[in-house]
């Protein structure tokens, strides 16, 4: 769809057009809105993968399992999973993982818990004490009554240590406020550096921070970011109060995520464990967390220049780099322990293609209550499998099988996925078809989602078939609406499938990416968001997702009708759902980066004119197999497309892995700590100016496109 474009340039020019003009270009506008209408109306009626004569059974069984979903349902399940603390390992993260277990059965699925065990450090004792220009204790904990069984705010990974120094304020500590520091003759060797969350990974904070010489870190939320400057904060409103803390991991996790003693390998309970200084990506400096209202007093007393005023946060007083007068120290004793988790694993049996698996998986783990982060997620899963578990119970059944999977341990490093992940990882490779991913799924009403290309179209098409409950027009439009707001009043809500809307990639931070970046697995996930500063914090709760995230829990059905439409679609597509034609634009979009960005440095010898003209070869027979998935028309080679459509996606995730982090393999898309970056091992090698291995890099994605031209030609003849 062109609309976007058209409009826009209808808009600049309109002010140099006649009255006359301006109303026939309204009526050309509203006759091309009724246009569009009838073909958004055809695409839902024609599913895509589907032959005609099995959409009206499959609309059936769809629309009744949309009536099963209930927001009054919903509200009860969360109310049920954050009862209590439920961090991994602990009981309370076991008695959760019983009551999804429990659900899952009572909706009909083989349900089971898998367990294994991991490297999970709990806090002993954290302290913060500023020593000058005054001595006194800095509050580490949330002004609250604490759950007895809640752990007190820490940095998972954290090393234990007793480390005294004077603060250095850092402004978020990427490398570039560093080199900002270095330039100003700022020197933090052998100080302790103060640094607001926000822009990157908590860990990545870290490592610059070490790098830079320092001792210690302390890591703070800014008002500026997501307190009071962005809005009331809570019990008043959703923002974070002044004593709301942070927790978070801090392992780099840039070679391998997962449990950190056992890379590459299950963590069984006799697995063979690296030990713990071996781990490239663990912390060397002590890393503690503390609320915007604690670390006023720290800030407040630095002296020294001011800072520019893109460092200056939102507290009531003018911001100084230090380093000093103020001193304070660090005193961290951390318990690591191997302790055990609990994957749940659920089945619903395919009739026919029982060894296709469609996944829809997130994590059950949270730092404390976890109500938006990551419970929002399980409760609509729980919420689409009962429904899904109920129709199959009716009559309706998967042609593949559904898999819900709930991991342990996201939250210390996306662990519990990683894991199964490593110990299944030759049958999923052979066996998954879509993993589709539910963390911290709701916390507003803005729709939005991220997706390996493949599942671009995909994405569109179940969106325009649920409603937004509130705007009362399909998601699809609110999400249009969205990302083009200067178009959207005329254009009301007649958007096409086919309109003009960005997916995200899928990045790092969750779930995903043992399935995409390690084993070559699609991936997609979608929620909807909204303002809020309870992340991470003990306030993370029930009350909170009642009362601003999601009041009347209607977002969360929302959000599961469109869970059990993505699961019932993939599971009994004729015709895998995929879109080809994307990743095509996915390479060469990446290719214009990469040439843009390193255009001065890029050895005039090294050529990226095979992998554009492959891809563009690519995309030309892409979009021919594209336009028949999405009317399927002789479906007699049905199970071999299928099978080729599945492997396609494996051979983006090459052998050998991405140099440096051989873990990772994706050669397309791949996570770069909350992140992802196109073409990674091009990308990653030009960044540090080691042209050879870009050769090689070029080399092996060549390699991939002949297989994926190769492959596609091959469905476009059996279609």
């Amino acid at each position: 769809m062109r609309i976007p474009k058209q409009r826009s340039t209808w808009m600049r020019t309109g002010q140099f057009i006649s009255e006359k003009r301006s109303s026939m270009r309204q009526f050309f506008l509203c006759v091309a809105a009724a246009f569009f209408h009838l073909i958004a109306s055809a695409q839902s009626n024609a599913l895509r993968g589907f032959a005609e004569a099995g959409i009206p059974e499959q609309q059936m069984h769809e629309s009744a399992v949309q009536q099963i979903i209930s927001p009054v349902e919903a509200e009860q399940t969360l109310y049920m999973l954050t009862r209590e603390p439920h961090h991994a390992g602990s009981p309370g993260g076991r008695r959760v993982a019983e009551y999804v277990d429990q659900r899952l059965r009572e909706a009909g699925f083989d349900a089971k818990l898998v367990e294994y065990h991991v490297l999970l450090p709990y806090p002993r004792s954290v302290s913060v004490t500023m020593l000058d220009p005054l001595e006194k204790e800095i509050r580490v904990a949330e002004e609250t009554e604490f759950h007895p069984e809640a752990l007190i705010p820490f940095n998972a990974y954290s090393p234990s240590g007793d480390v005294t120094g004077e603060v250095v304020y850092a402004n978020y500590a990427l490398a570039e406020d560093f080199q900002n520091l270095e330039e100003r003759g700022i020197d933090v060797s052998g100080k302790i550096v103060i640094a607001r969350y926000g822009r990157v990974y908590r860990g990545l904070k870290v490592l610059e921070t070490t790098r830079a010489g320092a001792i210690g870190i302390i890591l703070y939320s800014d008002p500026a970011d997501d307190g009071y400057m962005a809005g009331d904060v809570y019990p008043k409103g959703p923002m974070r109060p002044w004593d709301g803390v942070q927790r978070g991991s801090i392992r780099f996790s840039e070679r391998y995520p997962g449990d950190p003693l056992t890379p590459g390998v299950a963590a069984k309970k006799n697995a063979k464990r690296i030990p713990i200084e071996e781990d490239p990506d663990m912390p060397r400096i002590p890393c503690v967390p503390l609320s915007y209202g604690a670390a006023q007093d720290i800030l407040r007393t630095l002296e020294g220049p001011s800072v520019p005023r893109p460092w200056q946060g939102g507290l009531p007083f003018t911001y100084h780099f230090g380093p000093g007068p103020t001193k304070v120290r660090i005193r961290l004793d951390m318990d690591f322990q191997v302790r055990p988790i609990w994957n749940n694993i659920a089945m619903l049996k395919g009739t026919e293609d029982p060894d296709q698996w469609v996944i829809l998986g997130g994590h059950r783990d949270g730092w404390v209550f976890g109500a938006q982060d990551p419970n929002g997620g399980t409760t609509v899963l729980l919420e689409a499998a009962r429904a899904i578990g109920r129709q199959a119970k009716a009559g309706w059944k998967p042609r593949r099988t559904i898999v819900i999977a709930q991991w342990d341990a996201e939250e210390y490093g996306l662990i519990g996925s990683t894991e199964w992940g490593e110990d299944l990882r030759d049958e999923l490779r052979k066996k998954a078809v879509v993993y589709m991913n539910f963390d911290a799924t709701i916390s507003g009403q803005t729709f939005g989602a991220s997706a390996t290309p493949s599942l671009d179209a995909f994405l569109k098409s179940i969106t325009a078939d649920v409603q937004d409950p509130q705007k009362e027009i399909p998601v699809l439009a609110a999400w249009w609406r969205n990302q083009n707001k200067e178009h959207a009043a005329s254009l009301e809500d007649i958007i096409p499938e086919t309109a003009a809307i960005n997916v995200g990639r899928m990045g790092g931070g969750s779930d995903h990416v043992v399935f995409q970046n390690h084993l070559g697995i699609p991936a997609m996930g979608f929620g909807f968001g909204g303002p809020g500063g309870i992340y991470h914090s003990y306030y993370d709760n029930f009350d909170w997702m009642k009362r601003f995230g999601d009041p009347g829990f209607q977002y969360h059905a929302a959000a599961a009708r469109l869970a059990a439409l993505a699961a019932m679609r993939m599971a009994n597509a004729d015709i895998l759902p995929f879109s080809l034609a994307p990743y095509a634009d996915e390479i060469l979009k990446q290719l214009e980066h990469l040439e843009k960005r390193y255009k001065d440095k890029w050895p005039s010898t090294l050529s990226l004119a095979t992998i554009r003209e492959k891809a563009m070869r690519w995309k030309e027979t892409a979009e021919k197999v594209d336009a028949t998935i999405a009317r399927p028309g002789r479906l007699g080679n049905a199970k071999e497309v299928n099978f080729l459509l599945q492997q396609l996606e494996r051979n983006f995730a090459a052998e050998p892995g991405l140099p440096g982090r051989e873990w990772y393999k994706h050669r397309i898309v791949v996570a770069t700590g909350y992140d992802s970056v196109g073409l990674p091992g091009i990308h990653e090698a030009a960044g540090d100016g080691d042209w050879e291995t870009v050769r090689s890099e070029v080399r092996i994605l060549e390699s991939i496109l002949d297989s994926v031209i190769k492959t596609t030609v091959r469905i476009h003849e059996l279609l």
